[in-house]
């Protein structure tokens, strides 16, 4: 191979660190670490471009087949960071108009993980805003049908305000207040009465749970005086 890559000697052998050698987990590793916590409706053009890269990189789960505590480890953390790449691509197609590259990858993510309903919604999203209200609908469906298949649960209250919204035409193209908190983050040009409005439709949504944790209290403490 040229380079001398593996250092042997008697009792152990171990790769060397002076070889030329090119690594795909860590050209990956390097592509992410200086996105990390960054929304991908934030990223630079660059940034995404290396993003795409990493994406183009992940030909696989890390040692399919192979089954040591460490390798499922690592396995599962690169699996949930491309997943999370996949996310922030999709973010940003989204805000930059590239729709079929955004459909694209959320398919990737649901080939992975079909009950992942964040990539559904953002599929919905991106198929309306491309003008294919039908899609979007059909979307919903396939996420209705996902979870209760794999966790037996129905979608949350933004899936199904977003496909509501869908339904009666009325979706907002800035962002679904039903979205994840995080995206509202409105501009010094930002209008306050729409900006009211999207803090009272939250506002309703986080009463709405507050409700349903007392009620679940209330559920624990009689199941527990019966108890004791």
């Amino acid at each position: 191979m040229g380079d001398r890559v593996l250092a042997v000697e008697s009792d152990w052998v171990r790769f060397d660190s002076e070889a030329n050698i090119w690594l795909d987990v860590a050209e990956f590793e390097h592509a992410i670490t200086p996105v990390r916590g960054i929304q991908g409706r934030d990223l630079e053009p660059q940034a995404a471009q290396s993003l795409q890269s990493a994406v183009q990189l992940y030909g696989g789960d890390l040692l399919e087949g192979w089954h040591q505590d460490w390798c499922l480890y690592e396995r599962e953390r690169l699996q949930n960071a491309y997943l999370g790449i996949l996310d922030k691509l999709m973010g940003y197609c989204e805000t930059h108009q590239e729709y079929e590259a955004g459909l694209e990858y959320g398919v990737r993510i649901l080939r992975y993980d079909r009950s992942r309903e964040r990539a559904h919604r953002r599929l919905m999203r991106l198929h309306c805003l491309a003008g294919d209200r039908v899609a979007a609908l059909h979307q919903f469906e396939r996420c209705v049908e996902a979870l209760d298949e794999e966790l037996g649960v129905k979608p949350d209250k933004r899936t199904q305000a977003l496909y509501q919204e869908i339904r009666s035409d009325r979706i907002d193209v800035s962002g679904s207040a039903y979205e994840e908190l995080d995206m509202l983050r409105p501009g010094p040009s930002a209008l306050l009465p729409d900006v009211l409005a999207r803090l009272k439709q939250l506002g309703a949504v986080l009463a709405d749970l507050q409700e349903q944790v007392q009620q679940d209290i209330q559920v624990v403490e009689r199941s527990q005086h019966h108890l004791s």
